[in-house]
Order: C-alpha cells, then sequence, then structure tokens
C-alpha cells in the first residue's frame, strides 16, 4: 500500500504539473494538490477534474475535449 499510494501521489502531482505549467499559474505559489472530479461523471468517468489550486483560481483538466482549463473555485463553491 506505501508503493502504491507513492505511486499515486507522484503521478497526481505530474499531472498538477503539467496542467500549471498550461495554464501559465505562478510556480513560485503556494499551489494544493487535488484530484477532485467537477460535475457529473458519466459512466463512472468524470468529465472534468481539479489537479491543483491557489488562493485564486483552480487548474482542472477535461477528458471529453482533453484540454487544460481555469475555474474559480470560490465561485464553484458558492453556485
Amino acid at each position: 500500500m506505501t508503493r502504491l499510494y507513492e505511486e499515486v501521489l507522484t503521478r497526481l502531482e505530474e499531472m498538477a504539473m503539467i496542467t500549471a505549467r498550461n495554464l501559465g499559474l505562478d510556480p513560485r505559489a503556494l499551489l494544493e494538490v487535488r484530484f477532485s472530479p467537477l460535475g457529473q461523471a458519466k459512466n463512472g468517468d468524470p468529465d472534468a477534474v481539479e489537479l491543483v489550486r491557489d488562493a485564486f483560481t483552480s487548474g482542472c483538466y477535461d477528458y471529453s475535449r482533453g484540454v487544460c482549463f481555469q475555474h474559480d473555485p470560490l465561485r464553484w463553491i458558492s453556485d
């Protein structure tokens, strides 16, 4: 389990770094690595997931379109 946890964490950090780089997020900022599905899942697979968050924005990946995108996490909570 320890090795599996380390592998998963490494892969999530890699996904978060790629997303942050694609979105031009400041690499010096305090970034929180996440894996949080957004919206409803189809066939058990999420359409999009939040991968990284800083104090102002959230970096996500849309599986169906194959693109990274940003959203305001505070707006998402209030909707």
